[in-house]
């Protein structure tokens, strides 16, 4: 299949509300992506493109320290071929969008679910019958888009359907019927979101430089 990027709006957006989700500072525009300051000790900043182009090129050859890490709505190939050699890829990812709702699937037998609410981000819990967290999960809203985040089963609790359950329970919360229902996928979540109707709309690669 080919892909085209993600229309700049679309991609500002989630990333509007991706750092909603995480108490981060918003996306500012910068070298024809957007820059995000993360400022964390495993990340000084990241940089998103929406698509291959000369800024990202430019800015791959002129960081030279760990920290900062750049991204693109394109597959790990294109990004490659942008980089000097110091440069490593990362395992892709994917930009998937929703197609309507997930259907229904009860809770398994034996564990029991936490919702808790800091308008505008929610954050669902699962939790075992032991009191031990089996899955979890993160959502925003904003006035465009409603972004699922941080969707993490326990490999012991897995092929029980608890994502499905969490992806179902965390769009209860959405507001605005409107909105599109975006999130980043690695390879085995774009296998479980897939089956729930959604469908891929780019790859999405990363690239940083090793800390020596």
């Amino acid at each position: 299949m080919s892909y085209h990027g993600v229309d700049p709006p679309t991609l500002r957006a989630w990333l509007a509300a991706r750092s909603i989700a995480r108490g981060l500072p918003g996306p500012v525009a910068d070298m024809g992506g957007f820059r995000i300051d993360t400022n964390t000790d495993a990340e000084a900043r990241r940089w998103v493109f929406p698509r291959m182009g000369a800024g990202l090129m430019e800015l791959a050859r002129s960081i030279v320290e760990p920290r900062h890490l750049l991204k693109l709505c394109g597959d790990d190939n294109e990004l490659r071929s942008a980089l000097p050699l110091c440069w490593e890829i990362h395992a892709q990812s994917y930009f998937m969008r929703a197609n309507g709702p997930p259907p229904e699937r009860p809770l398994a037998d034996g564990y029991r679910i936490e919702v808790s609410r800091t308008i505008p981000v929610i954050e669902v819990r699962i939790l075992s019958c032991s009191g031990d967290l089996a899955a979890s999960g993160y959502a925003a809203e904003t006035s465009e888009v409603f972004i699922y985040d941080r969707i993490v089963t326990d490999a012991e609790h897995r092929r029980k359907g608890l994502g499905h359950t969490m992806m179902a329970t965390l769009r209860t919360g959405k507001q605005n019927a409107a909105n599109p229902e975006l999130l980043v996928a690695t390879e085995d979540g774009k296998a479980l979101y897939s089956m729930l109707g959604w469908e891929t709309v780019s790859p999405y690669s990363t690239a940083s430089i090793a800390a020596a």
